[in-house]
């Protein structure tokens, strides 16, 4: 009896851990390069974020597909790539064109992948 239920005890540890391990390291997200607008006192911002990530693992290519999150969990931004190892940098497409007037934007991104 007690050998079954530490069997059943390691056996949810192990499957829970190769769960847990995620290969793609989201490294850096960088903000949008914004153009000043003088006659309006404004900045006019792409829709194009950067974000640079690093891939572990034992393959080599992976399709990594990435979101980019508000502080109150809203998609900002999203999109996808194929990448090789060690990693490289997802251009990300942002649902809207905004100005920003001063604004400091708080967000964080999250990444999965897909082994090719």
């Amino acid at each position: 009896m007690k050998i079954l239920f530490i069997s059943l005890i390691l056996n949810y540890f192990f499957i829970n851990m190769s769960y847990a391990d995620n290969p793609i390291k989201v490294k850096t997200v960088y903000p949008p390069k914004c153009t000043l607008l003088e006659e309006k006192n404004g900045l006019l911002c792409p829709r194009i974020i950067e974000v640079e990530v690093e891939i572990k693992g034992d393959l080599n290519k992976h399709l990594v597909r990435c979101t980019l999150f508000s502080e109150e969990e809203e998609i900002l931004a999203f999109g996808e790539s194929f990448l090789e190892k060690p990693g490289g940098k997802i251009y990300l497409t942002l649902r809207t064109r905004t100005r920003i007037h001063g604004l400091t934007l708080i967000a964080g991104a999250k990444c999965s992948s897909d082994p090719y």
